[in-house]
């Protein structure tokens, strides 16, 4: 029993040591992944010259762009647009540094789309400045055009999954915005926002809501 033991932990000697080396268990699709990304950067920006990224964007798979031929597009440093993310500007937009989209966002932009330095958006988020007329009950909505407003996000602003951003608003520094919101009305800085339409449930300071 005792010789028995003695070869079975000869044989658990043998095994490799989990953290043992930086491939073991993660440290190489680190790696891959960190190729892919840099790869991936390189060839959005060949396919999309008009598009221009800071230094470490990391852009992933199955993102779309149709970037008009008067657009003014800009990712900050270190921007993520996680697969899926989806663009259609025929204007301004700016996106500061460090700023995280996560998977199957939107942004349209017709005017104008301003967006601070490291916000944070969950998935499926979408981001317009426009929007279809409708005030003529003669006339089709179909052809009514469209309407537009600039929209600005400051600094540091989260905002929840599946949440939708109108056209002319404006959402203050520090912000949150909760899952599935729609705002429609400016939010002002530090304040947090649930519900359609989003309303102003607190602020962030403690201090007394807006009315």
């Amino acid at each position: 029993m005792v010789a028995q033991s003695k070869r079975s932990d000869d044989a658990r000697s043998d095994l490799p040591v989990v953290g043992a080396g930086p491939w073991e268990f993660g440290g190489f699709y680190r790696f891959r992944g960190y190729v892919r990304r840099r790869l991936g950067l390189a060839i959005t920006r060949v396919r999309h010259h008009r598009v221009r990224f800071g230094s470490l964007c990391d852009v992933r798979s199955g993102s779309h762009f149709a970037i008009g031929r008067r657009a003014d597009v800009r990712f900050g440093d270190r921007c993520v647009l996680d697969y899926g993310f989806t663009l259609e500007s025929s204007g301004h937009l700016e996106v500061g540094s460090g700023s995280v989209f996560g998977h199957h966002c939107t942004i349209a932009v017709e005017r104008s789309v301003i967006i601070g330095k490291g916000c944070l958006f969950g998935e499926m988020v979408s981001i317009r400045d426009h929007d279809h007329a409708f005030a003529n009950t003669e006339t089709a909505i179909l052809h009514q055009g469209r309407i537009s407003s600039p929209v600005l996000i400051g600094d540091d602003v989260w905002v929840g999954a599946k949440a939708t951003i109108t056209q002319g608003v404006t959402i203050g520094a520090g912000s949150v915005v909760g899952a599935h919101a729609v705002v429609t009305h400016d939010l002002p800085p530090g304040s947090v926002a649930v519900g359609v339409p989003a309303r102003i449930v607190r602020m962030r300071d403690g201090g007394p809501v807006p009315i």
